[in-house]
């Protein structure tokens, strides 16, 4: 019981991050663009361009904010994943979904140990991963919820869904990497669907331990 709910509890809080970064990119120099800028460049410790295609250098005063959000969020999923294991279901799409976590987590707390202006070959060696193996933990979790009926259908299809879309937009992110624009939305597209759909499955796992509770008294 008590497994469930510090899994549950990591999972649930997923979307603070998304907090978290909006309240870093507000604080930003008015140069930085959620539409064209990296989520790297809001963890730069110095003044710099906000993607491989700009000229213009952007300030993110918060950078520590969110390279220690990066770290902290990223091994909560982490921890969420394991601890939920019992939960997804059984069989190998939930043992996969698992090991993706963990793996996707891993690298993207390591992107908050090494900035992009201050490591840029450790940064890239950490960062593009991610963008291959969030979107493979989206997909796999949901077709492991599917499969076990541990959530509703709607929940489950939802990531199959979110999960198509940031496949898409993590290659879109790859081929515009040195464009100047859109570099930073379509970045988002392929990692931010991550974090409510997150929250919504553990919302639906506590509500389905609820009702399992209630059928035993």
């Amino acid at each position: 019981m008590r497994r469930t709910t510090a899994g549950l509890g990591c999972w649930l809080v997923q979307p603070v991050y998304l907090l978290v970064e909006l309240l870093v990119a507000a604080g930003a120099s008015a140069a930085y663009s959620l539409r064209d800028d990296t989520i790297s460049a809001l963890g730069m410790l110095t003044c710099a361009p906000g993607h491989a295609g700009s000229t213009v250098d952007v300030c993110s005063s918060g950078h520590v904010a969110l390279d220690v959000a990066f770290v902290v969020f990223g091994l909560l999923r982490a921890a969420g994943a394991v601890l939920l294991r019992p939960r997804l279901g059984a069989g190998g799409w939930a043992l996969a979904a698992v090991w993706l976590w963990v793996a996707s987590a891993l690298f993207a707390a390591a992107v908050g140990l090494v900035p992009v202006d201050q490591h840029p070959g450790w940064h890239g060696v950490v960062a593009l991963p991610v963008f291959v193996l969030q979107p493979l933990a989206v997909l796999v979790t949901a077709e492991a919820l599917r499969r076990s009926h541990a959530v509703s259908q709607g929940v489950a299809v939802s990531g199959l869904v979110l999960g198509g879309l940031m496949v898409t937009s993590a290659a879109a992110f790859g081929l515009r990497l040195g464009d100047p624009t859109w570099v930073g939305a379509l970045e988002r597209l392929a990692l931010w669907p991550t974090y409510p759909w997150l929250a919504a499955v553990a919302w639906a796992l506590l509500g389905a331990r609820r009702s399992e509770t209630v059928a035993k008294v």
